[in-house]
């Protein structure tokens, strides 16, 4: 369907998905990118950015997770795939998102949430751990 629509981006998330992994390094390469395009965004999400740490976790995930992370553009949806990934015992790419959600929304609360809900998650991302489930439950009621 991709090709049908001459989306050359849409075939590259489909081969990444496939485990192409030419496409996944080029993938992991533009998402850090775009993640180190965002400095200067929050005072208290730079140092992350600068201390590599979005690209120790997409360093982590396979193609379909990548795809996953990318797919978000709107903080529910970002939400949503964390808990799918936390659900699915994917703790490194709940943690991706988290991120991204903290340095993706120019929203300081939003930032905020998505950032505290990061840091517990890179303690123990256990569900749990009573100060992480505080942390999700922010979240979901800022998104209710």
């Amino acid at each position: 369907m991709c090709e049908e629509f001459n989306d050359e981006f849409c075939v590259d998330l489909v081969l990444a998905v496939k485990g192409n992994s030419v496409v996944v390094e080029g993938l992991r390469e533009g998402t850090n990118a775009y993640i180190n395009s965002l400095k200067g965004f929050g005072s208290d999400v730079e140092p992350l950015i600068n201390e590599n740490e979005f690209r120790g976790l997409v360093s982590g995930l396979d193609g379909r997770s990548l795809v996953q992370l990318i797919a978000t553009s709107n903080s529910l949806a970002q939400f949503a795939l964390m808990l799918h990934a936390l659900i699915n015992g994917n703790k490194e790419l709940a943690k991706a998102h988290a991120l991204k959600g903290a340095v993706s929304f120019a929203e300081k609360l939003l930032t905020r949430l998505y950032l505290e809900a990061y840091k517990e998650c890179k303690e123990c991302c256990d569900l749990e751990s009573e100060s992480f489930r505080h942390a999700l439950a922010r979240l979901f009621f800022y998104h209710k």
